[in-house]
């Protein structure tokens, strides 16, 4: 075959295969989430079902959502170490604060936030508000105004604050990490934490919540997934662990411009956590339609016990050592411990950073 001929024909299958692989990587496509190998070693729960501790509360307060309502739609529930509920209000962009009884003491927002995602409050009482659209944190004193705001080079979707005044992050789509450390002004530091495949790790099949566990530690339990990870604030992995419901890893489906989205009928592992001394409490679905609490030590994530919320819709939960904060569709709910096993027990002396 002449020369000239067959540069023709290379090309040809060049141009042909290069044509066949951008229609088949623009067609729509479903790719099953597994593990990259990089990921932790991932460890089972050595409980295989779920042992009750009957848990008795009586309402203390109700803060109703709906139109002209003092919520619209409550979806994320903070506390801080002075008695206040902080409520991310998605309804209206702006973050609510209520002492413990429910009564309104400041607002945050929403002339200055977007489509907030996360909120963060320091030990001075200063409220960090995450804007993902905006690639911000806005910085509001704890009265309301506006202290400060933070640029982002990159779009965050969950934050938590460590000692220096700095934060931890999930990225919104990460790529080989998950997790970013910032410094107070924005910085971007050492990134960590690898679980999926680079293709399908985002905020969205890895979603979940960064919850300080201690000094200078996280835990960071799964939305889609029934997993539960365990970074240092340097990226040290303490432990990566199923849940006590070992849930298979949902498919996720990529649209003609590459959009992720996972099918809303696959069952869902947390909804929300909370750590309260050495125990974390994980809000999930159970393997009902009710909602449960799974109790889980803070330190190994080992399984302890688990009880049953007051509201059994509930789709975010938050505890202090004897009240339970639950918010639905109705609004958020303030109740008290009555009867059954409190939500503490004595404090490891092992230091998690």
């Amino acid at each position: 075959m002449p020369r000239e001929r067959v540069f023709w024909v290379v090309l040809a299958s060049l141009i042909l295969a290069g044509l066949a692989a951008s229609f088949f990587s623009d067609r729509p496509r479903t790719v099953q989430l597994t593990l990259s190998p990089e990921a932790p070693p991932l460890v089972a729960q050595t409980a295989t079902a779920r042992s009750w501790r009957e848990t008795r509360f009586e309402r203390i307060a109700d803060i109703p959502a709906g139109e002209r309502l003092p919520l619209r739609n409550p979806t994320l529930l903070r506390l801080d170490g002075k008695g206040n509920l902080y409520v991310l209000d998605s309804g209206q962009s702006q973050v609510e604060r209520y002492s413990l009884d429910g009564r309104l003491a400041s607002v945050y927002g929403p002339a200055d936030l977007g489509n907030p995602s996360d909120v963060a409050v320091g030990e001075d009482g200063s409220v960090r508000v995450l804007d993902p659209d905006r690639r911000r944190i806005t910085v509001f004193s704890p009265q309301g105004t506006i202290a400060r705001r933070i640029a982002l080079d990159r779009t965050a979707f969950r934050i938590a604050l460590d000692r220096q005044n700095g934060f931890i992050a999930a990225l919104h789509r990460s790529g080989q990490h998950l997790f970013q450390r910032f410094s107070a002004d924005g910085k971007a530091g050492a990134a960590f934490g690898t679980f999926f495949p680079e293709e399908v790790q985002s905020s969205l099949t890895a979603d979940g919540w960064i919850v300080p566990a201690g000094p200078g530690s996280f835990v960071y339990p799964f939305r889609h997934a029934g997993l539960l990870a365990s970074y240092t604030l340097d990226g040290r992995p303490r432990f990566f662990r199923r849940t006590i419901d070992p849930l298979r890893l949902p498919p996720v489906h990529f649209d003609t411009a590459g959009g992720q989205t996972i099918d809303p009928a696959a069952p869902q592992a947390s909804f929300s956590a909370s750590v309260v001394g050495p125990d974390l409490f994980v809000l999930s679905a159970g393997s009902g339609k009710d909602r449960v609490v799974d109790v889980y030590d803070v330190e190994t994530g080992s399984y302890r016990w688990s009880l049953r919320p007051p509201e059994p819709d509930a789709r975010y939960v938050a505890l202090t050592a004897d009240r339970l904060f639950s918010a639905s569709r109705r609004g958020v709910t303030i109740w008290r411990r009555t009867t059954g096993a409190g939500f503490t027990r004595p404090w490891s002396t092992r230091d998690g950073s």
